[in-house]
């Protein structure tokens, strides 16, 4: 067996990974929650789990301890059909010790989380309770930029909405790595303390909150249901601030393809010299191209180009979007997944505590999961049936494994994973705890949790 170096992308989770990858010892027998016995010990595990699993993404996780609570999940077994019922005694743990602000008075209507740089804030209006989540982002700058700007635009019947406050004004706030961790952390408490509708998230915003909807559609698209990232820029070489699409000589990678399954509406006006027009119109341009190559996808994507709007929402918006978002719900297992992953997206961390603090590696994307990704490598997963085929470009397809429930297969069947024509993975596989808890603790998300995780060669 060759020994694969580690890549520096993901080096502060390769203690997580490779207990991620460890091989399952079954329990003699499928735990069953009949038995009591068998809910104390599942109760007691998701307990541990919750209390020790960090409350916000500005904080990790203790690698021994995680290590010892997957160890003791993949002593259990689970019965076909069970997931629902295991899924709910984690969930209700994470309820008793949820993500978000600690201690007294972090209720649900706190509205702060303590950070490495500070009070992280948001305005919050609504309520939660099964309805949907609107993350509005508010525009600005160096120095500049309100959350009460957003609040005033981006809001939706039947949502919770939250504006959080950039926590350091600068440019391109929400694409930074204290921007991107801020609001991964309150999409977690959202779900959590709110129980907000995982399938109904919206990013939007205006400007710099429009480039940051961008990115977080882009890194994240299994997170949200839809986004309107308008009169923003995407992260460009030779710079983001061109005027047409000829300028743009490179976008920043990870981000275009992978918006294959999401809805989005967004705009630009072509005389905007704030957010000037080019890297969305180069934007477009590929993703026409992505849509003809790939016929079934890339079909809920609404772009509009006004020829002399400036920098400011055109007649009837952000309305119309607003009305047409509303609609939408995330397509949380799509039968073809498209994956670019980016290390080390622009912009680059420009702090001591942004460089301590790094980007958060994207290992899980919809059903696959990646123990190191590959700067530039482009996963497609497409799932028919039982059968699963894989290609990865600029990585190795021993570095991902697929997680599974009921719903995405025949359990009676075998599980049959080829890529490139060589069958990698054929078998069935045995739900457990493990997959659970890892599945759950990578989105805190109870539509992305599974039961099982196939992984294969020689791991």
């Amino acid at each position: 067996m060759r020994v694969r170096p580690p890549r520096p992308a993901a080096h502060l989770l390769l203690a997580l990974a490779a207990t991620l990858a460890a091989p399952r010892t079954a329990a003699a027998d499928p735990i069953d929650l009949a038995v009591p016995a068998d809910r104390k010990a599942l109760e007691t595990l998701a307990a541990d789990f919750a209390k020790a699993r960090p409350k916000t993404k500005f904080e990790t996780w203790d690698p021994a301890v995680r290590a010892d609570l997957v160890a003791r999940a993949s002593k259990l077994t689970l019965k076909e059909g069970a997931l629902p019922a295991v899924r709910d005694v984690f969930w209700k743990a994470l309820k008793a010790n949820p993500p978000g602000p600690p201690g007294r008075g972090a209720g649900k209507d706190a509205t702060a989380i303590p950070t490495p740089y500070g009070p992280a804030t948001w305005i919050q209006k609504g309520s939660g309770g099964g309805k949907g989540l609107v993350l509005g982002l508010h525009g600005g700058g160096e120095g500049a930029g309100s959350a009460s700007e957003a609040a005033g635009k981006w809001t939706m019947p039947d949502c919770l909405a939250m504006y959080p406050q950039g926590i350091r004004l600068v440019h391109d706030t929400w694409n930074t790595v204290h921007g991107e961790r801020f609001v991964l952390s309150l999409l977690e408490l959202a779900k959590v303390r709110h129980d907000v509708d995982p399938d109904r998230v919206y990013a939007c915003g205006f400007s710099m909150g429009g480039t940051g909807s961008w990115f977080l559609a882009g890194r994240r698209p299994d997170l949200l249901a839809g986004a309107a990232p308008c009169a923003g820029v995407l992260m460009a070489a030779p710079k983001s601030q061109v005027a047409t699409a000829a300028e743009v000589q490179e976008l920043q990678h990870g981000f275009v393809p992978n918006v294959r399954n999401l809805a989005m509406y967004w705009f630009i006006g072509l005389a905007d010299r704030n957010c000037m027009p080019g890297t969305y119109l180069y934007a477009w341009d590929r993703l026409l191209e992505l849509r003809k190559a790939d016929p079934t996808g890339y079909a809920k994507l609404q772009f509009t180009m006004y020829p002399d709007l400036p920098h400011t929402f055109p007649p009837g918006e952000p309305t119309a979007c607003l009305k047409w978002l509303g609609k939408q719900r995330r397509e949380p297992e799509p039968e073809v997944v498209v994956w670019e992953q980016a290390e080390a997206p622009y912009p680059l961390p420009e702090t001591d505590l942004d460089r301590r603090l790094g980007r958060l590696p994207v290992l899980d994307f919809y059903w696959v999961h990646c123990d190191r990704p590959a700067d530039r490598g482009v996963v497609r997963a497409v799932r028919k049936g039982n059968e699963f085929d894989l290609s990865f470009t600029g990585g190795d397809v021993r570095d991902l494994s697929l997680w599974l429930h009921p719903g995405l297969f025949d359990p009676a069947a075998d599980v049959v994973v080829r890529s490139g024509g060589k069958e990698l993975y054929r078998g069935r596989p045995v739900p457990n705890v493990a997959a659970v808890l890892e599945s759950l603790d990578a989105r805190v998300d109870r539509r992305l949790t599974y039961d099982r995780r196939v992984t294969w060669s020689d791991r």
